[in-house]
C-alpha cells in the first residue's frame, strides 16, 4: 500500500508541473492574441493545475490505512476529487462557450501569429505523452484520481488540435475558425467532465463494476471446504475494493476449521482482485452429509456431539436402524441417563425422520488421567503371550512392541503389529477386535488394549 502511494504520489507531483508549465504558455498566448480558443484551452489548463493540486492531496490522503471514523480507509477522498474536477470543468467550459458564441455573433477578429502556432503544438505533443504516462501509471496504481487526470490530458490533446485548426484558419482568412475552435474545445470539456463525473458517481453510490463480483464469487468457491457462496456484496472506495462474502460450510465442521476457510477465503479474494479486502460470513451447510453426519448435527445441538461414537445405519425390512453409543459420567443414575437419551432420540429424529429404530447404548465417560507405573520385567510372561496371540492372527505378520502399564484400575496394553501395506482398513479393525477379545479372555486384569497398526517393514 505503501509503494502504491508513493508512486501515485510522484505521478501527480510530475503531472502538476507539466500542467502548471502548459497553463502559463496558453494563458500567455490567449491574452496576447485575444483567441478565445487558446484562452479557453488556457483556462482549462490553469483549472487542471488547480485539479492537479487536489489529485495530490487526495492520493495522499486516500493512502491514510483506516481508522475508527473511517473503518473503510480513506480511498474515496479519490472519487470524490474526481466528481469535483468533473464539475469545475463543467462550469468553466459554459463560461467559454457563451464568449465564443458571443464572438461568432459579433464576427469578431482575431490574430494568429505563428509564435501562438508554435505554442499550441507544443502543447499538443507534450499532452499527448502526458496522457500516455498518466494512463500507465492510473492502471499501475489502480487511481480513480490519477485516471481522472489522464483523461483530462487526453481531452487536452483534443483541445489543442482543435485550437491548432482555429488558428491555422484565422491565419487563411476566416475569423469564425478562433470561437468554432473554442466551441469544441468545450464540447471535449463537457464530455471529459461527463465521463469523469459519471465514474464517480458510480463508485460513490456503490455501484458494482462488471464482473467484480463474479471473480470474488469464483475466488470464495475454489476454496477448500467452502460448500457455497451465498449473498455477495462488493464496495469500491478508491484504488481498494471491500468485499462480504456469504459461504457456507459442513455444519459439523469444528469452530477452528471454519475459521481456516475464512482466512483461505480472504487470501484467494485478495489474490484475485489486488487491493481487495473480505470480510465472510459463515453459515452451516447440510450439504453432501450422510448419516452419520446427521446424527453428529442432532447430537451437536443437545452438546452431546463429542460423547456419540459408533453410528451406524442399517437398511432392514422394517425400516431404517440407526444405532450409537453415548457415552455420559460414570456417577449418573440410569433414570437420568435414560432421559439424556430419549432427548438425543428425539432430536435425531427430528434430523432423520425415516427412523424405523433408533437405538442408543450408554456407556461411562473415559475416567481422568490416571498415574500409570512401569511394570518392568514383572510382566515379561504376559509380553511374550501378547506378541504371540497377536502374531497368530492373519493378516498381522508381526508384533514389534508391547508396552504395559499399570494403573489403579488394572492394566493398560499398547501393541505395535505390521501387516502387508495392501490390508484393508476393514481387515485391520477385525483383527484389533479379534486379539482383544483373546487378550481380555485370559487376563481379567486387563482394562484396555491399544493396537496401533504400520505397513509390513521389509527389511
Amino acid at each position: 500500500m505503501q509503494d502504491r502511494q508513493r508512486g501515485a504520489t510522484r505521478v501527480a507531483i510530475s503531472a502538476l508541473a507539466w500542467t502548471a508549465l502548459l497553463a502559463g504558455a496558453k494563458t500567455t498566448v490567449g491574452v496576447l492574441t485575444g483567441s478565445v480558443a487558446v484562452l479557453g484551452d488556457g483556462l482549462h489548463s490553469i483549472l487542471d493545475v488547480v485539479v492537479a493540486g487536489v489529485t495530490l492531496f487526495a492520493v495522499r490522503l486516500s493512502g491514510k490505512p483506516p481508522d475508527r471514523e473511517h473503518p473503510y480507509g480513506h480511498g474515496r477522498i479519490e472519487n470524490l476529487a474526481a466528481l469535483g474536477e468533473a464539475f469545475v470543468m463543467f462550469i468553466v467550459g459554459a463560461g467559454v462557450g457563451a464568449e465564443a458564441v458571443r464572438r461568432i455573433v459579433n464576427d469578431a477578429e482575431i490574430t494568429a501569429p505563428v509564435y501562438a502556432i508554435a505554442v499550441t503544438a507544443a502543447a499538443l505533443v507534450i499532452g499527448a505523452w502526458r496522457s500516455r504516462v498518466l494512463r500507465r501509471a492510473a492502471a499501475r496504481f489502480s487511481s480513480p484520481a490519477l485516471q481522472a487526470d489522464a483523461l483530462n490530458m487526453t481531452a487536452d490533446v483534443g483541445e489543442s488540435l482543435a485550437v491548432l485548426i482555429g488558428l491555422g484558419a484565422s491565419r487563411l482568412g476566416f475569423p469564425a475558425g478562433d470561437p468554432i475552435a473554442a466551441l469544441v474545445v468545450v464540447a471535449t470539456m463537457w464530455v471529459m467532465a461527463g465521463r469523469i463525473g459519471w465514474a464517480a458517481v458510480n463508485v460513490l453510490m456503490d455501484r458494482v463494476p462488471a464482473g467484480l463480483q463474479e471473480r470474488v464469487a469464483a475466488a470464495a468457491r475454489g476454496v477448500s471446504g467452502v460448500a457455497g457462496v451465498g449473498d455477495l456484496r462488493v464496495r469500491e472506495s478508491g484504488p481498494n475494493v471491500h468485499a462480504e462474502v456469504n459461504i457456507s460450510v459442513g455444519r459439523t465442521a469444528s469452530v477452528e476449521r471454519s475459521h481456516e476457510i475464512t482466512e483461505a477465503v480472504e487470501a484467494a479474494v485478495a489474490s484475485a482482485v489486488p487491493g481487495a479486502t473480505a470480510t465472510v460470513h459463515v453459515e452451516p451447510s447440510t450439504r453432501g452429509e450422510d448419516f452419520v453426519a446427521r446424527t453428529f448435527a442432532a447430537a451437536n445441538r443437545l452438546g452431546l456431539a463429542d460423547q456419540v461414537h459408533n453410528v451406524l445405519a442399517i437398511r432392514h425390512p422394517e425400516g431404517l436402524w440407526l444405532m450409537l453409543h453415548a457415552k455420559v459420567p460414570a456417577s449418573t443414575p440410569l433414570a437420568d441417563a435414560h432421559a439424556i437419551t430419549d432427548e438425543l432420540e428425539r432430536e435425531i429424529r427430528k434430523e432423520i425422520p425415516a427412523l424405523a429404530r433408533v437405538e442408543i447404548h450408554v456407556e461411562p465417560h473415559e475416567p481422568p488421567m490416571m498415574r500409570g507405573s512401569d511394570v518392568g520385567t514383572e510382566r515379561a510372561r504376559l509380553t511374550r503371550d501378547v506378541q504371540r496371540v497377536a502374531e497368530r492372527h492373519d493378516p498381522i505378520t508381526r508384533c514389534h512392541e508391547v508396552a504395559i502399564s499399570e494403573a489403579e484400575d488394572g492394566l493398560h496394553l499398547v501393541l505395535h503389529c505390521e501387516a502387508p501395506g495392501g490390508t484393508t482398513i476393514g481387515e485391520i479393525h477385525d483383527a484389533s477386535l479379534w486379539i482383544e477379545d483373546e487378550i481380555h479372555r485370559r487376563y481379567d486384569e486387563v482394562r484396555s488394549i491399544t493396537v496401533h497398526f504400520e505397513p509390513q517393514r521389509l527389511s
